[in-house]
């Protein structure tokens, strides 16, 4: 089973002198047409990643190091379906030659995917950030290649193109510029801003109002604390949102919206929409934490759609009445029905979380009048440097 990270990125077909021409060796071989994906290995400290962060993409997709018979990873290394053996060795015009030496569950033969027209190949592109900006510019293509036994003799050999910025591959969101300093009493559109920001990154969960109070003062700090913009309640500027807050807070929210787009566009070109038994992604990695928390299943999530998630899956579908029995058509699969119920118990579950934490909230302003709580509110603070 491949253990690396699938990027199905489409966006505008590169020019084959961005991407390189590489000749075909002089030994014929035989010719077939390709569906190709890119995949990288991820590396700590990336500014972006498909799943959101280095944990999620390694415990997700492996650690990226070597392919499914052990090799491992360099230029040239090429997933394959399983008919195709180990050594066996392709070149396609646009890249160059590579060999097989890697799987994967959506790496299949033609016909048996939505975006498969052709063998589906997946070619690594590279470590870290450049590695996952080559394999979002190539995203999907269909390209014309020859296959060699492992015993030819055609020399391994790619081009990989020169990496593209982000803003060449994607339409990246506006980032945000806060011009104004705001605390405690000020109202207005620019609150309304704040508030939103502070509500994406979940640092604010009351109504959009546009009314900096003590809720958003706090919220405000806590965005301080776990962003370093200062680290206790007593400094100057707890709760102020100065300029260091102001471009803080435009830098962090930037870095959400740009990792929201890299992941939406990987989403877009999933080869099924639907979860089903064989399929490894980050939707079946979050599908088996609702189906652990609702205690339908008592593994740990690994991304993998195998027989123990189908299992607890059909047991959910039975306790919500999406199905009548075993037997019935869409047991076991996340098809639009069950799909629309788990949004919908997702949905739930962060509106509690959102009167819940009201409630505490307003508990402890009630108490802290009384002194039970004292010292745990910040207060206005008169400073203009955070």
């Amino acid at each position: 089973m491949k253990s690396f990270l699938n990027v199905l990125v489409l966006i505008t077909v590169l020019s084959i002198s961005q991407i390189g021409e590489v000749v075909f060796a002089r030994e014929s071989g035989e010719k077939r047409n390709f569906t190709i994906t890119g995949y990288y290995s991820p590396l700590p400290n990336q500014n972006f990643y498909v799943t959101g962060g280095y944990e999620s993409e390694i415990r997700l997709n492996g650690e990226g190091i070597v392919s499914a018979d052990s090799t491992p990873v360099f230029p040239g290394m090429i997933a394959a379906p399983s008919n195709y053996a180990f050594g066996t060795k392709i070149c396609l015009k646009e890249f160059g030659c590579g060999v097989v030496h890697d799987r994967g569950g959506a790496i299949v033969n033609k016909g048996e995917r939505e975006l498969a027209r052709h063998d589906r190949l997946d070619l690594w592109m590279g470590f870290g950030e450049e590695g996952l900006l080559r394999a979002l510019a190539l995203g999907v293509k269909h390209w014309e290649g020859e296959i060699f036994p492992e015993n030819s003799s055609v020399e391994i050999g790619v081009n990989f193109s020169a990496v593209l910025s982000l803003v060449q591959i994607l339409d990246l969101p506006k980032r945000i510029v806060f011009e104004e300093n705001l605390y405690v009493g000020k109202t207005g559109e620019e609150v309304i801003t704040l508030q939103k920001a502070l509500d994406k990154l979940g640092f604010y969960s009351k109504e959009i109002d546009g009314v900096f109070d003590e809720e958003l003062e706090e919220s405000i700090f806590s965005f301080q604390k776990k962003y370093f913009v200062l680290s206790d309640e007593s400094d100057v500027g707890a709760g102020f949102f100065g300029p260091q807050t102001r471009m803080k807070l435009s830098d962090i929210l930037h870095k959400k919206e740009t990792q929201e787009q890299i992941a939406k566009k990987w989403a877009e070109f999933h080869f099924e929409k639907d979860l089903t038994k064989g399929k490894r992604s980050a939707d079946v990695f979050k599908l088996q934490e609702m189906l652990i928390q609702k205690e339908f299943m008592n593994h740990v999530p690994t991304g993998y759609f195998g027989k123990i998630t189908k299992e607890a899956l059909i047991l959910f579908q039975l306790e919500e009445g999406l199905i009548k029995n075993r037997s019935s058509v869409g047991a076991g699969i996340v098809g639009p029905q069950t799909r629309e119920c788990l949004n919908e118990l997702i949905f739930d579950e962060k509106e509690s979380f959102r009167l819940e934490k009201n409630l505490v909230a307003s508990y402890q302003r009630e108490r802290s009048v009384l002194h039970y709580f004292a010292g745990d509110f910040v207060t206005e603070k008169v400073a203009m440097n955070k």
